[in-house]
């Protein structure tokens, strides 16, 4: 099974039917969306968003982000902390905000997502593996990205599809 990770969209839809396009070209089976989908106040792109993701619903798991209040339309669940199983490893998802390394230090998972801050990073801390897959529109570390996880490895990529940084799973 193979997971593609993105978050912080703020609405930009060309780089996320940049993204949809390689995760068709990569076979991934799930979309994970951090949150973040949409920006404060007006969002020119908002209805050609939600109706291309909501094409494929059934195939996004997603937690919400501070800019995403009132998301009536998206007709996939939301909520503030999420859990999936990749591999055997308990994976927790969150945007970010609402929750810190230390709560989430204190939850049984093996890997964490989380977005909100814009910056890509694979961090170990004990014996949890942190992973922020960045901001598919507005990175703070200069290149827009996502991340690809699949049975061995995750690998943070640009909007180009090219490994940035890669960690081998244990």
């Amino acid at each position: 099974m193979k997971y593609l990770v993105i978050s912080d969209i703020h609405g930009n839809i060309y780089n996320l039917n940049k993204v949809l396009d390689i995760y068709s070209l990569e076979c991934a089976s799930k979309l994970i969306i951090l949150g973040d989908l949409f920006n404060y106040g007006i969002d020119l792109n908002r209805n050609d968003i939600i109706n291309r993701l909501n094409l494929m619903k059934d195939n996004i798991i997603a937690v919400s982000g501070n800019c995403d209040t009132n998301i009536k339309d998206i007709l996939f669940d939301m909520p503030y902390i999420n859990k999936t199983n990749l591999n055997n490893k308990n994976i927790i998802l969150t945007h970010g905000h609402l929750y810190s390394k230390e709560y989430l230090l204190n939850t049984n998972a093996d890997i964490i997502f989380t977005g909100h801050s814009h910056i890509s990073e694979i961090s170990e801390v004990g014996d949890k593996l942190f992973i922020n897959p960045g901001s598919i529109s507005k990175s703070r570390r200069g290149e827009n990205s996502f991340v690809i996880v699949d049975e061995d490895k995750i690998s943070i990529r640009n909007l180009d599809n090219e490994i940035l940084e890669e960690y081998k799973l244990k």
